[in-house]
């Protein structure tokens, strides 16, 4: 069905729902709306779910952009190609003054029922006719930019004048790491609990970690946008506790049915689809944190993060040990999708162009049908799309290192390499990939720019540890370099990712100065690193893979941009950052916080 005869079919649909309405939720009627949805051939589920919410909120829906019936164009699409082509325009200026082009989230985010504002969700840069309200739009902006500036000033004034070289180190001799690291694990405790510096920072390090989608509070509405409106009032954020439950998990079956049902939400393209995978994510880790066996509704419901709804879920899994919403979400364009994602190289917008194109299997992909396209990567992750897939024993993993490692000794005694996986995973029997970082000793005036990660991935081939090259630096003259492939134990034994592409880490090379700023950094977890960093900033350093430095002097118009990066005070090893930023000593398995 067609976007048009969709929205027509819309106006009939919801005349039973709009007469029993109230006039507050009817804040579109006497606005008629041309939605450009993006859709050509095919309305999908949530340009339809779109077109249901105008018309149920008053609006009527014009099929055929016409100026003289249009109010409003409302556009899901960026694109001013996608939004020409739906008009039938050639430019944007033929669309007469009085007709303002607006984004969705003029519908989502009326401020008190009103949708007034135009000027403030604007699409393509068009104002609207009365040019008072964007004179009164860009003054509000203005005396907000200035008061934001003069905060900063104070800010950086405060850190440069006197606060920051309160904490700048009387560097002592440097101890044995483990001296170090005994010694930190010390500090700052209090009685027999040790003191945790970093606590003041999880909230905020949580929440930007989870800050695409704010808390998402499940609502008996009918209605998810007005349930995206309640939570952008409220602003809640869940904040894990302190540390990770890393024993075994007594609501486990739970767990994994609602990581299933995430699953299939997240292969979906609609706002809605997002939202209730970020509430699923929190009842998960609420879940996997909860100490006891969960007996009822109420107990579920009284878990933090736990909606109502997830909790009448949470005993169907519970009571049948089974969820029929998986089954009612299991539709084939979500198992198609989720099939040509596990391919390597291959992400959602992707997928969903070759499920368009008439691909449903992966032998639909290998027969390119509908005349898809595969590039060179995606062709090696269609030929080893199980062993891609399949998670990997920790042993294998280490074991794979111990064969990479002394190959890279005898090419250079002063290399330093470390994996890893070892590092965060204890605990835990598998793991998704191999990150390995490399660097050189410089003692002797050399680095290992040039030949060295070259040879190595030569000698890794030779021996038949490397198999496939997924992503090759182009310049190996630089100390900064990152290679993926794939690689295994020996002939006998499936392919294993060296590296994965969402995290980029791979076979890593970085100067040997930054060695212990990139271990901290690339080690993880996200929410620890995220909180560290805050500290440093805090305490008036700034901290990132290369290292800590003081003495950061930041633009006030533009905080993300250094108008002087600092000086480097701590870099070479973690027990040094940690020291300075006055953090207890913690294992790389002790620092998840997710």
């Amino acid at each position: 069905m067609t976007p048009s005869e969709y929205a027509a079919k819309a106006q009939a649909k919801f005349a039973h729902v709009i007469e029993k309405s109230t006039k507050k939720n009817l804040f579109l009627v006497g606005k008629r709306i041309f939605l450009i949805t993006g859709d050509h051939e095919c309305a999908t589920r949530s340009s339809r779910s779109k077109m249901d919410l105008v018309v149920k909120r008053g609006g009527t829906l014009i099929t055929k952009y016409d100026p003289e019936l249009v109010t409003h164009i409302i556009t899901l699409t960026p694109s001013k190609v996608s939004a020409l082509k739906a008009l039938g325009l050639k430019t944007l200026a033929e669309i007469p003054d009085h007709i303002p082009t607006l984004t969705w989230d003029w519908v989502t985010t009326r401020p008190a029922g009103k949708l007034d504002h135009e000027f403030m969700h604007v699409a393509f840069g068009r104002f609207d006719a009365d040019s008072s309200k964007a004179a009164e739009y860009s003054e509000k902006r203005k005396k907000a930019k200035i008061a934001s500036d003069e905060q900063d000033i104070a800010e950086d004034h405060s850190l440069i004048d006197g606060s920051s070289a309160a904490f700048l180190p009387n560097a002592p001799p440097a101890l044995p790491l483990e001296r170090q690291r005994t010694a930190l694990r010390s500090v700052g405790s209090k009685g027999k609990e040790p003191y945790d510096p970093l606590s003041e920072f999880y909230a905020k390090a949580k929440s930007d970690a989870e800050a695409a989608w704010p808390h998402y509070e499940e609502s008996d509405s009918d209605d998810p946008v007005d349930d995206v409106v309640k939570s952008k009032k409220k602003s809640v954020f869940t904040c894990d506790q302190k540390g990770a439950n890393v024993g075994k998990c007594v609501n486990q079956d739970v767990v994994d049915k609602l990581k299933e049902l995430a699953g299939l939400h997240e292969a979906k393209p609609s706002d809605e689809d997002k939202w209730r995978v970020f509430s699923y994510n929190k009842t998960i880790r609420a879940l996997r944190n909860y100490p006891k066996r969960i007996q009822s509704y109420s107990e579920a419901r009284a878990i933090k993060g736990v909606g109502d709804k997830t909790a009448q879920k949470i005993m169907e899994i519970i009571q049948t040990g089974s969820l029929e919403r998986i089954n009612y979400e299991r539709t084939e364009d979500v198992e198609a999708v989720n099939v040509f994602k596990g391919i390597y190289g291959v992400g959602p917008k992707t997928a969903y162009m070759w499920y368009a194109s008439g691909c449903r299997t992966l032998d639909d992909v290998k027969q390119r049908k509908g005349g898809i396209t595969v590039s060179d990567v995606q062709e090696i992750g269609i030929r080893f799309y199980d062993d891609i897939n399949m998670r990997m024993p920790r042993e294998e993993c280490g074991a794979i290192f111990a064969k990479i490692k002394p190959i890279g000794a005898r090419l250079d005694s002063k290399l330093f390499i470390e994996i890893m996986a070892e590092r965060n995973t204890r605990g835990k029997l598998d793991c998704g990939d191999i990150d390995i970082l490399i660097t050189r000793a410089t003692d002797d005036g050399k680095t290992h720019k040039g030949s060295l990660l070259k040879n190595l991935l030569r000698e890794l081939h030779l021996r038949g540890i490397l198999t496939e090259d997924l992503a090759v630096p182009d310049d190996f003259n630089d100390l900064e370099l990152t290679y993926r492939g794939l690689c295994r134990l020996d002939s006998s034994k499936p392919r294993r990712r060296i590296g994965e592409e969402i995290r980029s880490t791979d076979i890593l090379c970085v100067p040997y100065k930054s060695r212990g700023a990139a271990l901290l950094y690339y080690t993880g977890d996200d929410i620890f690193n995220r909180t560290i960093r805050y500290k440093a900033g805090a305490m008036g350093y700034s901290l990132n893979q290369r290292g800590l430095y003081s003495n950061v002097i930041r633009d006030r118009n533009d905080r993300k941009r250094k108008l002087h990066k600092g000086t480097i005070i701590a870099s070479e090893t973690e027990e040094e950052i940690f020291r300075i930023l006055e953090v207890p000593w913690q294992e790389p398995h002790e620092r998840v916080r997710s």
